[in-house]
């Protein structure tokens, strides 16, 4: 009854999903996919393969699954890997850098007709979803035809607890068709139970945002970096990473202030939205700063150094955080929620970010308490610490090597979560 009303509802909302997709193209990445079109070639090869399906939204996400997948195929080298995303961006960071994925693909849209015709094609063995994407029509399917689903990095933000409980009636029996939850933490476990869970079924296993592999970050490979951005070893980088609307202005004004007394300070801001590169790159200009894009830097050659740079490519922020000095990271000073503030801490730098971190509360009051975490309030705020930090190298090492233990101590969640999903796979 209740999966008859959901549908009902589904349906009602159709035209605004009509709308969208005419509205921005980012909803048209990948529509026909995600409308159930398979190309012919990937049906063919799913034939009797019974993959391991695997999903995760958008890029973020698709970067923590990254440990997970190489243990699966490591473990199973023998089956076949779907992996499933919805935005462009996730979609293009998998085929860029997951070379263990035998078919990626868009995610289906959950309406019962489309999530039946690709559980046919597909026909997976196991569907594990990262952090806790709920789609009642697909679990519903996957348990009616005895697949087991399994959420891995699971996290319930307190908005979507909220969301959830109004419907708990509902969401209850949807939860109940999960076969196995490995929550991040004490607070996302007890929020799976509030919302009806089966005690049962659900463990915590820990972030698997910690398990990030350490990457080089030797000199040889920063002068790569460096003379990529045409910049040089006396120079100071300031980074703002993921960037939102309204916080581009605060950065751009405090930079402006800087460089006052840095005249070798370079700005490296990278908007988290790929939509959003003119409009930054407007505002930037408006402000009277010469700006040079990432992905037309070689051309500037071998001009002067640039005095900011916009990143305007995908999957490049997260090593440019270890020539940084100062690194903030966005979705934190407007309401957003806040972004992956564990990718500076691999290159042992410490992270500035603003008090909107709902999003990323699990590991936001162990950095601030360690001295890895910065956490500023006002553009004022922002000011002072990035001064403090650019007067004193050894503030920035101490705190990175904070906020690097930090990291260490944590990691482990990769291998709890396969040990549960090998429950639920049979060789």
């Amino acid at each position: 009854m209740w999966y008859i009303l959901y549908n009902i509802l589904s349906f009602i909302a159709l035209p605004v999903l009509l709308v969208a997709l005419v509205a921005k193209k980012k909803y048209r990445e990948g529509v026909c996919q995600r409308m159930g079109f398979i190309p012919k070639s990937v049906h063919d090869q799913l034939k009797g393969v019974h993959p391991i399906w695997i999903h995760a939204v958008s890029v973020g996400e698709v970067i923590a699954s990254i440990p997970i997948i190489k243990k699966i195929k490591e473990t199973y080298p023998q089956k076949k890997i779907v992996f499933s995303t919805i935005t462009f961006t996730g979609n293009k960071t998998a085929r860029e850098k997951i070379s263990e994925i035998d078919f990626l693909i868009y995610f289906p849209y959950d309406f019962f007709f489309i999530v039946k015709k690709i559980l046919t094609i597909i026909n997976p063995c196991i569907f594990i979803h990262t952090e806790t994407e709920i789609w009642p029509n697909l679990l519903f399917f996957l348990h009616q035809r005895q697949i087991p689903s399994v959420i891995v990095n699971g996290r319930i933000s307190s908005k979507s607890c909220r969301r959830y409980k109004l419907f708990k009636w509902f969401f209850k029996k949807v939860f109940n068709k999960v076969s196995a939850f490995g929550m991040q933490s004490m607070i996302d476990y007890q929020r799976v139970l509030d919302i009806g869970a089966d005690p049962q079924k659900v463990l915590i296993t820990g972030n698997m945002k910690f398990d990030q592999k350490i990457p080089d970050a030797n000199d040889d490979h920063k002068e790569k970096l460096l003379n990529e951005l045409n910049l040089g070893w006396n120079d100071k980088i300031f980074i703002a990473g993921s960037t939102h609307s309204g916080e581009e202005d605060i950065i751009l004004e405090v930079f402006q202030h800087l460089i006052k007394e840095y005249s070798n300070l370079v700005l490296i801001l990278a908007p988290r939205h790929p939509e959003r590169f003119s409009e930054v790159e407007k505002l930037m200009k408006k402000k009277g700063l010469t700006v040079h894009r990432k992905s037309q830097i070689s051309k500037y050659r071998p001009l002067s150094r640039p005095r900011v740079i916009l990143i305007d490519t995908i999957g490049e922020l997260a090593q440019l955080y270890s020539i940084g000095e100062i690194i903030f990271v966005g979705g934190s000073l407007v309401n957003i929620g806040g972004h992956n503030l564990l990718e500076p801490l691999v290159y042992k730098k410490p992270v500035i970010f603003g008090p909107y971190t709902h999003n990323v509360s699990e590991f936001v009051d162990v950095l601030i308490e360690s001295g890895g975490g910065i956490v500023v309030k006002t553009k004022e705020d922002l000011l002072f610490h990035a001064q403090r930090l650019l007067r004193n190298s050894e503030e920035v090492r101490i705190g990175g090597e904070r906020g690097f233990h930090v990291l260490k101590v944590n990691q482990g969640a990769t291998e709890k979560n396969l040990e549960l999903i090998k429950h639920f796979i049979s060789v």
